[in-house]
């Protein structure tokens, strides 16, 4: 379960939501948000995904990846094709406006 938050933080609120009943709608798309020093501080990439809520509403399922999601063993950086594009990686869903 994650929250959903209309602001991209770690804020908490009364709503929780099974993300694999928010359904994508484009690919998602790096956002370039500077982690270091918010509350996804240990995170070195941050992806938002278009997705709609059960019950229409607009959203964007939020994934956060470290350097172990991003990289393979030798260190090397990983296509995004090969990030772990699953449920566990997102931190929280984000309303659209």
């Amino acid at each position: 379960m994650v929250h959903v938050t209309t602001c991209n933080t770690d804020q908490k609120h009364d709503m929780l939501i099974d993300p694999s009943t928010v359904i994508a709608t484009d690919q998602a798309v790096p956002t370039g948000r500077l982690l270091d020093g918010s509350s996804d501080h240990g995170y070195v990439e941050e992806w938002q995904e278009p997705a709609i809520l059960p019950d229409g509403r607009q959203c964007y399922r939020m994934y956060l990846f470290d350097d172990d999601d991003i990289t393979d063993e030798e260190g090397n950086h990983l296509d995004a094709d090969c990030y772990p594009w699953d449920n566990d990686h997102v931190r929280r869903i984000l309303l659209a406006d």
